[in-house]
């Protein structure tokens, strides 16, 4: 059941009027209920209803809400809220609308401060140079995040995914700096990663936002559910661009989406993150080998690419073609020119027969290491979850051409003497960690030479021991080198 009308005022006066004029609209309007107004006008059903009481005038936020919720024309109203408001009575007794006018005026006043003081916010990180080899998925997310012009929906979010080292959120920015020119009321940015700094809820990442967008302290609600209330309300009435980058799990951002007229939602994570409804996708995979060397060309100079180019196959071949490590391994190199390319390869591989566990924790450059990436996702996982990427790790699968281990659910189902689909089950959360990938073949899987590295040097998960866990690190159990 709906809520009932307040009686109208018994007043005559210009504020009483102005209740009577919402009344007829309302009605015009097919008198809807409060309740109904109230999802419209993100006021509540009583605060609606006293506007259209009489008893004291609105305020002009509430007035407007209350007239587009019911179709009125926003400048028509405006201007009919002004008029009530100056509105005396012929004994020069100041009416309650005063007092309204007043309290209007000091609120833009304040907003006016707030908006000289903040800018529109531009929270966006620098674009990557180096980002090759993308040109075919940029296009592709530049028609995802276009909204449907045949009839008229919202754009859907966009969630872009991939595994570890794949160049994600290299992507993703390159596509928010091409957004954000169309998207003139400011850019949001929050890093989700655990590793950054920051709150990591919902709540607490509406709540910067908010500030970015210049509401004072006092007027952000405390109540959890109101303040994302208003977030969604200010992306549903601006041109903002938000992007949520290296989210970990659905409910960190599930209450910020919403499909805005104008705004546009960019978000990143390791995992698919399919418990998000009413979104779309973009896997991004590794490079090919000619955007691999393209790459190592951006970083090293094509002229000392072009004189040793073995070296940089030899290279590529042992990142398995993921930009992160190639990005990682071509900063190193790029720090050396005296160097032969060739040597500088080899001392960076390692002497002798290569040691993927060694080129891996060589891949750091400054605060950025790959294995501490990889070390991040691995924390995640479940003990079981752990001992089959261990053992796919430690499978006789020969490497394809790309350097990839590729294993089916049967496969590493016996080696862990579990039945297929429980395996199949955790070679997903697997996926969805960022340490596999999908092969072209249905029920297969792919282990790249950095994961596949990384999990070699972990200790036994089904060794509890003190002393399995001080194990060398490139031990495997029998089992895993089956």
């Amino acid at each position: 059941m709906g809520r009932l009308e307040r009686p109208l005022a018994p007043d005559a006066g210009p504020v009483t009027a102005f209740a009577r004029e919402l009344r007829r609209l309302r009605t015009a309007a097919g008198s809807p209920g409060y309740r109904d107004m109230a999802t419209r006008a993100m006021f509540s059903a009583s605060v609606l209803s006293d506007a259209a009481a009489g008893y004291r005038l609105p305020t002009l936020q509430v007035a407007l809400a209350f007239a587009e919720a019911c179709g009125g024309d926003r400048a028509t109203w405006e201007r009919r809220w002004h008029e009530a408001a100056r509105a005396e009575p012929e004994d020069g007794t100041p009416r309650p609308a005063a007092k309204a006018v007043q309290q209007h005026q000091e609120n833009e006043l304040r907003a006016a401060d707030v908006r000289a003081v903040l800018p529109p916010p531009a929270q966006l990180p620098m674009e990557p140079r180096a980002l090759v080899g993308r040109a075919a998925l940029l296009r592709l997310a530049r028609s995802l995040t276009a909204p449907n012009s045949g009839d008229q929906r919202p754009a859907a979010p966009l969630v872009i995914s991939g595994q570890v080292g794949a160049g994600k959120s290299a992507l993703a920015l390159r596509l928010a700096h091409e957004l954000a020119t169309s998207l003139p009321d400011g850019q949001l940015y929050a890093n989700l990663d655990p590793a950054a700094d920051g709150r990591k809820d919902a709540a607490g990442i509406a709540g910067g936002f908010l500030e970015a967008l210049g509401i004072p302290a006092d007027r952000i609600p405390n109540d959890p559910g109101q303040r994302i209330g208003l977030y969604r309300s200010l992306l549903n009435r601006r041109r903002l661009l938000v992007v949520l980058d290296n989210v970990q799990h659905e409910r960190q951002v599930r209450e910020l989406l919403t499909a805005a007229p104008e705004s546009r939602i960019v978000i990143t994570s390791r995992s698919r993150l399919l418990g998000l409804d009413g979104v779309c996708r973009l896997r991004v995979p590794a490079l090919d080998r000619d955007e691999s060397m393209e790459l190592l060309a951006q970083l090293l100079g094509g002229d000392r690419v072009g004189t040793e180019p073995r070296a940089c196959l030899l290279l590529a071949d042992a990142c398995g073609d993921l930009p992160l490590a190639l990005n990682l391994a071509g900063r190193r190199l790029a720090a050396r020119p005296e160097w032969m390319l060739q040597d500088a390869v080899a001392d960076l591989l390692g002497a002798g027969p290569r040691d993927p566990g060694r080129f891996l924790g060589r891949l750091q450059v400054g605060d950025d290491a790959l294995a501490a990436r990889l070390d991040s996702a691995y924390r995640q996982l479940t003990p079981w979850a752990r001992l089959v990427l261990r053992q796919f790790a430690g499978s006789d699968g020969p490497p394809s051409v790309d350097n990839v281990v590729y294993e089916s659910a049967d496969a590493l189902a016996v080696l862990v003497e579990r039945s297929a689909q429980p395996v199949e089950d955790l070679l997903e959360r697997l996926l969805d960690a960022g340490l596999l990938d999908h092969s072209d073949v249905p029920g297969q899987y792919g282990l790249t030479p950095m994961a596949r590295a990384f999990a070699l040097t972990q200790p036994d998960p089904t060794d509890e021991s003190p002393a399995g866990a001080r194990r060398p690190a490139a031990q495997v159990p029998a089992r895993a080198a089956r």
